[in-house]
């Protein structure tokens, strides 16, 4: 199986799982219905503004890259880590937002752009 066919069959399965571990979690830390609400909202309307200001044309720079067996540029890996952190705040859910967070800081994106670089072309662009 590629890397990217494996890619994508694990996202599905853990978009499929993710929302019942998130609800778990929720209902085991015994939060109040009303907070996980508003958390809910304050996270998807700030993940949805930080998504809305990244450009798709650097994500779409990026698909185009990968595409023709090029190494992406440190610009458009950061810019992809930026848009799935807004997509993880965006995502109901603790796991999701602090993920997000967590890739929605700078140092944070920092620290991944080359090791998503060197994965990219080891198993990517090779592949």
């Amino acid at each position: 199986m590629s890397p990217r066919a494996t890619l994508y069959l694990v996202l599905i399965i853990a978009l499929g799982m993710l929302p019942w571990v998130e609800l778990w979690l929720m209902l085991h830390l015994g939060l109040p219905t009303w907070l996980i609400a508003v958390w809910c909202v304050v996270t998807g309307l700030y993940g949805w503004r930080r998504a809305r200001k990244e450009e798709l044309s650097l994500w779409i720079e990026l698909e185009s890259d990968l595409q023709n067996g090029r190494v992406p540029t440190a610009e458009g890996v950061d810019a992809m880590l930026e848009l799935i952190g807004a997509w993880g705040l965006i995502l109901p859910g603790l796991i999701t937002d602090v993920v997000g967070a967590v890739l929605l800081t700078r140092r944070a994106r920092t620290a991944l752009v080359e090791p998503v670089r060197d994965y990219l072309r080891n198993h990517w662009i090779a592949a």
